[in-house]
């Protein structure tokens, strides 16, 4: 007989726990805070993303075929992801930049420094605040009416954030996707009541395109049709431990690198701030409320629209730091009004 339990994406909410021990999902009374997501996804857990590995053949009479002892399931490096896409509030944003970099006090400015990562290594099984559960409320697949599963995805380090902004859809909101990964197996059949920090319905303070009063790149002011920013960086799985789930031993990760693009008006400003040679150039985008600055960048190779309501220039860029790794590479500044 089939099942009658269901999953749909309407009757979920997406929320970001702060965990006590790495390998131990974050529990009913943590720090959590729901997220005002647009649209999410996952990494399936059941076969979804496995690999098989496969014995080469032997050779003579008979050897051509293959046995199970031949063909196994590669699932001792295995991580899984998650992705999130949400209309960026300082709270929401500055939660996924303290997993990403560890600084992220709401109403304040987090910034991405030459010297980081500050931590570089995790262990299985030891206090760390940083690691964080991905919660999925009312996601679970064993979720018949009445009896609501959440997913929960533990242990979770995000390997990049992406800010993306067109004054032409969306309303003009800029919107942030935040890609987690873990090397635990995630569940499906918890069913905690999680305390939220801060409810979406009280994130109303958006960082929105038609608001921005500064576009400087360059020292150049230009007319900005979008823009998207993105910093990354790798997260390894550290071996594994015995049994069923191969839980990793920890996580090492690597160095940051932040890259981005101005889709901006094509005139003698936007070709000033283009020009070849020159050796850094800074990136403001303010709104009087929420604030991107970068203050040492490099320009990439840039490109042209001939577009029939004007042409347009694609600046792509390099943000580095300078002088001592003190320095600030990118830096986000919200409001705390929503937090």
């Amino acid at each position: 007989m089939a099942s009658a339990n269901f999953q749909v994406k309407s009757n979920t909410r997406v929320l970001i726990g702060t965990e006590v021990t790495m390998g131990a999902p974050a529990i009913a009374g943590c720090a959590a805070v729901a997220m005002p997501c647009t649209e999410y996804s996952f990494t399936d857990i059941g076969s979804g993303g496995q690999s098989l590995d496969v014995a080469p053949f032997r050779t003579g009479l008979g050897g051509q075929t293959q046995s199970d002892d031949m063909v196994k399931a590669k699932r001792h490096d295995r991580m899984y992801e998650v992705s999130i896409t949400f209309h960026c509030t300082d709270l929401a944003t500055k939660r996924v930049c303290l997993n990403l970099f560890e600084d992220g006090a709401s109403g304040g400015i987090a910034s991405l420094l030459g010297s980081m990562p500050t931590t570089s290594k995790f262990a299985d099984d030891v206090a760390n605040a940083i690691p964080v559960s991905i919660i999925i409320e009312n996601a679970g697949h064993n979720a018949p009416a009445g009896d609501s599963k959440n997913m929960v995805f533990k242990s979770c380090m995000c390997t990049g954030l992406t800010f993306s902004g067109d004054i032409g859809s969306n309303g003009g909101v800029v919107t942030c996707t935040a890609t987690f990964t873990t090397g635990y197996l995630p569940t499906a059949t918890t069913n905690i009541n999680y305390t939220v920090a801060t409810a979406i319905s009280a994130q109303q303070t958006m960082f929105n395109m038609h608001d921005l009063t500064t576009t400087s790149f360059g020292g150049q002011d230009l007319i900005l049709h979008g823009f998207e920013l993105s910093i990354t960086r790798p997260v390894t799985k550290i071996s594994f431990k015995d049994g069923a789930n191969f839980n990793p031993y920890g996580y090492t990760v690597g160095g940051y690198e932040v890259t981005g693009s101005l889709n901006c008006k094509r005139d003698d400003l936007s070709l000033t701030a283009s020009a070849e040679g020159q050796s850094t150039v800074a990136l403001d985008l303010d709104t009087g409320v929420y604030q991107i600055l970068a203050p040492t960048c490099m320009n990439d190779a840039s490109s042209i629209s001939f577009d029939d309501d004007g042409w347009k220039m694609s600046l792509p860029f390099r943000a580095v730091y300078t002088g001592a790794t003190t320095a600030t590479i990118v830096s986000f500044a919200g409001t705390a009004s929503d937090s």
